[in-house]
């Protein structure tokens, strides 16, 4: 793998560049593919680096079933903010 690819990458080349890339056009065919390998593969905090909130939490409903054993997690983020308001 690349030195410069990210720890969480473990299965493909990914750099933090080529990832902000392929998120920055939304309505990409491949967007909401991504979105759902990053949430399963990266620790929570590093979604945040490319991801906000807002996003997450639009994108839930078709990913979710895409994100296996990290549902719940993020699930329980997902209320907990709206609990508190943050979205």
């Amino acid at each position: 793998m690349p030195a410069a690819n990210l720890d969480f990458a473990w299965d493909r080349p990914e750099s933090a560049e080529t990832l902000r890339v392929r998120l920055a056009t939304e309505d990409s065919s491949t967007w909401l593919q991504t979105v759902a390998w990053l949430m399963r593969e990266a620790r929570v905090d590093h979604v945040w680096e490319f991801l906000t909130l807002r996003q997450v939490a639009e994108a839930f409903p078709k990913v979710s079933p895409l994100l296996g054993r990290r549902r719940p997690v993020w699930e329980h983020i997902l209320r907990a903010a709206h609990e508190l308001g943050r979205i």
